[in-house]
């Protein structure tokens, strides 16, 4: 009789053991995981800072063009390829993406991707173009540089707090 209740306790403190272990286990390897996918979408995040800071010089030299009256086909061109989102989908894949953002940085972080892409560009390229030649092209420089450009900057600030990998807007003028 002693003798199964000790086989069944040794039985149930080995599979509490196994459990506790593989849960640990788990743990961190998950924990290294967020780790990397933390690191990763840093160097994302950086490279689109940089990508920011680049548009915002053309910009600016765009519109000084614009101002001078100096403007050929090549001012109406606006790059926007170098902006980096092939993290995102791994990390939403994952869980890590909504983890390290929360809704806040998410929402921000959409944002930022679905206003500065190719397609965008794109877009920007061609209302340029048609401002230009309704005459308005230096006050839609303007919005974009006033108004749309503090508003990536900030959607992009959120994301780095949340990361931990915050620049602050004056390294960025």
């Amino acid at each position: 009789m002693s003798e199964m209740f000790f086989n069944s306790l040794w039985l149930f403190l080995g599979v509490v053991s196994g459990a506790a272990i593989q849960f640990t286990l788990n743990w961190i390897v998950q924990r290294q995981q967020r780790s990397t996918a933390k690191r990763l979408f840093r160097v994302e995040t950086a490279i689109n800072r940089e990508e920011l800071r680049k548009l915002s010089e053309a910009l600016k030299r765009k519109k000084e063009r614009f101002v001078a009256r100096q403007v050929s086909d090549v001012d109406f061109f606006v790059d926007m390829s170098g902006f980096n989102y092939r993290i995102i989908d791994p990390l939403v894949n994952t869980g890590h993406f909504h983890a390290l953002l929360g809704p806040d940085g998410v929402t921000q972080y959409f944002r930022f991707a679905n206003e500065l892409n190719i397609e965008r560009a794109s877009w920007m390229m061609n209302a340029l173009r048609a401002q230009h030649e309704e005459g308005q092209s230096l006050g839609f420089l303007d919005w974009v540089i006033d108004t749309k450009l503090p508003e990536w900057d900030a959607s992009l600030s959120l994301v780095e707090e949340k990361l931990g990998a915050r620049v602050s807007s004056a390294q960025t003028a």
